[in-house]
C-alpha cells in the first residue's frame, strides 16, 4: 500500500477516536482559525458600462500616509462579486477592464478612479460589504494612470503577508513534486494549522514545467490531508506530448465553499495571465467536492476556457459520517468537518447547479484496513458515498476499481483509463 495511505488512514482514527483528539492536532484548530478570522473582509459588486468587454480587474490600494500601495486584486470575467482578505487598515478600490488581457492598466481603457468616498478604515475581524463599483465606459477622460497587478508577484512573501492573505497565492509558479512544501508535515498543516500553512505551505496553482501555449492543463486537485505528491504516477504517464500538469494547493481544513472559491479566483488569474482556451480537471478524495464546486463557479462567472473532462477518483460525494462526528468536537474542530458531514449545504449545493462538464466518476471498493466502516468501502469512504445517486445519474462514465482508497492513485489500470479519455479530447 502508499506510504501515503498510513497518513490517510490515521486521519479517518481520529475522526473516529476522540482519544486520539490530541494527537491529530486539535487542539491547534481554534488559535489556528482565530488568526485567520482577524483579517478585515472587503466585498462589494462591480460592473461596467461597457459589456462587451472582459475581464474586470479590481484593485485594492492600501493608504499609507498621503500615499497608496497596491495590495490585491481580483479578476472578473464579466460584473458580479468581489472580495479581499486584508490586514486592518484603510483602503481604496480602483477598477478597470483590461481589453489586451495583460493585468496592467492602458491609457485606453476604462478606469475607475480612487474616490475618497469609497475609502474604507477595516478592523480586525470586520466586514465591509458595502461597495458598489461601476466602470465608467470612457477611460480617456482621466489623467495617464498607471498600474502593473502583477508586478505585485514581485514582493517578498512575508511583505505581502502583511497586508493580503489572497495575493500569497502561488499564480502559476513553476516546481516539482519533490519541493519541501509539498511534504506530508505541510500538508497535514493544511487540515489542522491552516493559518502556518499559508507560510509554510503557500497555496495556490503551480506549474511542474515551463508554460507551453500548445499543450492543454491537466489540473489536479488533492483530498483532505492531501498533497500534489499523491499524483506523482497519473503525472508520470501523462502524455506530456499534448498535456502539461499542473497542481493545486490548499489548506484542506478550510469550508469547502472557501477553498472552491479561492481556486476559481485563482484560476482566473492565471487564465488572464496566460490566456489558455481549455483545461482539465483530475480530482481525488475530497478534491472531487472542491473541483465540482468550483466548476459550478467557473462556469456561473463567465468561464474564460472550457473543460472538456472532469475525472474524480474515490470522491466521498455523499459525505463522511466520521466528519459529522469531528464537526462535533468539543475542543475545536477543522472546518472542513462541517462541509464533509452527510446532508451538508455544500454537498447538496453540488448538484443544485450543473456545471456542464463532462464527467468520469472512477470508484475503488478494496478495504485492507483494519477500520470497519459498517459497509462496504475503500478502507475510507464507503462506496455507496462515492456513488451517490446525483453523483451517477450525472456522470457519462462510472468505473470501479478493486484498489483501496489510495492506491487507486498508483493503479496501473486508472493511470491507462485517464490517458484514455485525454486522448480523445479533440486536438
Amino acid at each position: 500500500m502508499p506510504s501515503r495511505s498510513f497518513s490517510d488512514m490515521r486521519t479517518l482514527t481520529c475522526l473516529l477516536a476522540f482519544a486520539s483528539l490530541a494527537a491529530c492536532a486539535m487542539l491547534d484548530v481554534k488559535p489556528q482559525q482565530a488568526k485567520l478570522d482577524a483579517t478585515c473582509r472587503i466585498v462589494g459588486r462591480v460592473d461596467a458600462e461597457r459589456v462587451d468587454a472582459a475581464p474586470l480587474i479590481v484593485v485594492l490600494a492600501r493608504q499609507h500616509g498621503a500615499t497608496w500601495q497596491v495590495a490585491d486584486h481580483f479578476v472578473l470575467e464579466r460584473a458580479g462579486l468581489f472580495g479581499f482578505a486584508a490586514s486592518a487598515g484603510t483602503y481604496g478600490v480602483v477598477a478597470f477592464q483590461d481589453l489586451n488581457r495583460d493585468l496592467k492598466l492602458q491609457p485606453d481603457e476604462p478606469f475607475l478612479r480612487l474616490d475618497p468616498e469609497r475609502t474604507v478604515t477595516c478592523k480586525p475581524g470586520e466586514r465591509r460589504s458595502d461597495l458598489a463599483l461601476r466602470i465608467p465606459a470612457d477611460g480617456r477622460s482621466r489623467t495617464n494612470e498607471t498600474l502593473d497587478v502583477a508586478a505585485l508577484q514581485a514582493r517578498t512573501f512575508s511583505e505581502q503577508m502583511e497586508i493580503s492573505l489572497a495575493q500569497v497565492t502561488a499564480i502559476g509558479e513553476i516546481s516539482n513534486l519533490s519541493d519541501p512544501r509539498f511534504d506530508e508535515s505541510v500538508a497535514e498543516d493544511g487540515l489542522w494549522r491552516p493559518f502556518d500553512f499559508l507560510f509554510k505551505g503557500h497555496p495556490g496553482i503551480y506549474f511542474l514545467g515551463a508554460y507551453d501555449s500548445t499543450k492543454i492543463p491537466v489540473l489536479f486537485v488533492h483530498g483532505i490531508n492531501g498533497t500534489p505528491q499523491n499524483f506523482k504516477t497519473l503525472i508520470e504517464g501523462l502524455d506530456r506530448k499534448r498535456f502539461q500538469p499542473w497542481v493545486y494547493y490548499y489548506p484542506s481544513g478550510a469550508h469547502l465553499p472557501q477553498i472552491a472559491n479561492h481556486l476559481t479566483q485563482t484560476m482566473r488569474k492565471v487564465q488572464v495571465q496566460y490566456g489558455f482556451k481549455s483545461f482539465v480537471v483530475v480530482a481525488h478524495s475530497m478534491g472531487g467536492l472542491v473541483s465540482r464546486g468550483f466548476l459550478q463557479r467557473y462556469r456561473e462567472g463567465g468561464g474564460g476556457a472550457s473543460v472538456p473532462l472532469f475525472v474524480s477518483i474515490s470522491t466521498p460525494w455523499d459525505g463522511h459520517k466520521g466528519a459529522e462526528w469531528g464537526a462535533k468536537a468539543p475542543i475545536g474542530s477543522a472546518r472542513v468537518f462541517t462541509d464533509m458531514a452527510p446532508g451538508s449545504e455544500y454537498l447538496k449545493s453540488l448538484y443544485g447547479r450543473d456545471p456542464g462538464v463532462p464527467h468520469h466518476l472512477l470508484y475503488s471498493f478494496r478495504n485492507d484496513s483494519t477500520i470497519a466502516l459498517g459497509e462496504p468501502s475503500d478502507g475510507v469512504v464507503t462506496v455507496s458515498s462515492q456513488l451517490r445517486p446525483a453523483a451517477r445519474e450525472n456522470a457519462v462514465e462510472v468505473q470501479g476499481y478493486n484498489e483501496t482508497h489510495m492506491s487507486v492513485l498508483e493503479a496501473k489500470a486508472v493511470s491507462e483509463r485517464l490517458n484514455a479519455l485525454l486522448a480523445a479530447i479533440p486536438q
